[in-house]
């Protein structure tokens, strides 16, 4: 058998051995209950507003029941808060009858 063969085979053959220890260490790892995310959806929804040319954007968290608008200041070329919601809270104080 000639060398270059032999060596180029052992060569793959470690490297083979590594990957597979790695998906090893990857696949087998203890994982963590602090790492995992609430997923959150948001929804935007367009709107207008008197006096303000460029608009508003209402966006809603769906998970955590909360509302806020934003509109764009094209003079100082930055996004403004302009009110915020606690849709949650709001939902409590109506009465069902």
């Amino acid at each position: 058998m000639n060398t270059k063969t032999t060596t180029s085979r052992n060569g793959i053959l470690a490297l083979n051995i590594l990957f597979a220890g790695i998906l090893a260490a990857v696949c087998f790892a203890p994982s963590s209950d602090a790492t995992t995310l609430n997923q959150q959806r948001f929804q935007a929804l367009p709107g207008a507003l008197n006096g303000l040319p460029s608009g508003v954007v209402y966006v809603m968290d769906t998970t955590a029941q909360e509302l806020i608008a934003i509109a764009y200041d094209p003079n100082q070329k930055k996004l403004k808060t302009l009110g915020y919601r606690s849709v949650s809270s709001d939902a409590k104080t109506v009465s069902t009858n």
